[in-house]
């Protein structure tokens, strides 16, 4: 069932095996994982190695650990919630739009929901995680990490496990994006004062500034993420001339042998690929 682990990666590897037992079914839902030690000895790896795997378990939502009690395999893994979702973000930037508009849909409301019920200890860890973000970006750095980890946090905030693995999913997925979308310092610097205002709306228990400030901020990153990929004006007119003049080529040929047509087409193909596929025919 569980086999000793090559001494490359480690805490990776324990993850990886947990990982496809839960999957399998042979830890099913409420299932209490061995003890570290176990585990330890039956991988023959430190402790360390396994507290880590099981960090990363309980961060992505697979287990849930019990103070004095040990590790319990989850009712709902997250990839129950948001499997479908990761397997429709590849580089889709139509399916980046769609999670964008699940993001405000849902987002907004768990903001309001932290607003209600939020503790002190909530409020002081945001506060924490914001001023971890400019700490960072005065760095040089962008920020990201104290970005993804803002949003779960506002996601405990509310109480509601389910909200968290939620979240924890799509931060998950929109790791890219959200590196796309603090890439400037004018960027990184409206991220910041997004999050304080959210925060503040939040340590005020109002759940409607919570709601608006939270649907603002990803609108936001929404568009700077994006119109990354949309072509500039300059670039428009210079395809918008390449297809014109195929069109002209293609008409001046009349197609009647279609040879030389189908040569240009192959080559002006070719050069799609090479630019990114930015040509549209």
């Amino acid at each position: 069932m569980l086999h000793a682990i090559k001494k490359t990666r480690i805490h990776e590897e324990v993850f990886s095996q947990i990982h496809e037992l839960i999957r399998e079914g042979r830890f099913k839902a409420r299932d209490q994982l061995p003890s570290e030690r176990e585990l330890a000895e039956t991988f023959k790896v430190s402790r360390t190695s396994v507290r880590e795997a099981l960090r990363t378990l309980e961060s992505q939502g697979l287990i849930v650990s019990r103070t004095g009690t040990g590790n319990f395999v989850v009712d709902l893994p997250v990839e129950a919630l948001v499997g479908p979702l990761a397997r429709m973000l590849i580089d889709e930037k139509t399916a980046l739009a769609d999670v964008f508009e699940l993001r405000k849909l849902i987002e907004p409301h768990i903001a309001a929901l932290a607003a209600e019920r939020a503790t002190e200890r909530d409020i002081a860890q945001l506060k924490k995680i914001v001023a971890k973000q400019k700490e960072a970006v005065n760095r040089g750095e962008t920020g990201v990490d104290a970005d993804a980890e803002l949003h779960l946090c506002i996601s405990r905030a509310t109480q509601n496990q389910a909200l968290q693995k939620l979240v924890s999913g799509l931060m998950e997925m929109l790791s890219r994006s959200r590196e796309e979308s603090l890439q400037t310092d004018q960027r990184r610097a409206s991220s910041i004062a997004t999050h304080r205002r959210i925060v503040a709306a939040i340590e005020k228990h109002d759940r409607s500034k919570a709601r608006s400030e939270m649907l603002r901020h990803i609108e936001q990153v929404e568009e700077s993420v994006l119109s990354s990929s949309r072509p500039s004006k300059k670039e428009s007119q210079k395809m918008a001339r390449e297809r014109e003049g195929f069109h002209d080529h293609a008409r001046k040929d009349k197609l009647s042998s279609g040879k030389g047509s189908r040569q240009l087409l192959y080559r002006l193909r070719a050069e799609r690929q090479i630019r990114g596929g930015k040509m549209v025919f």
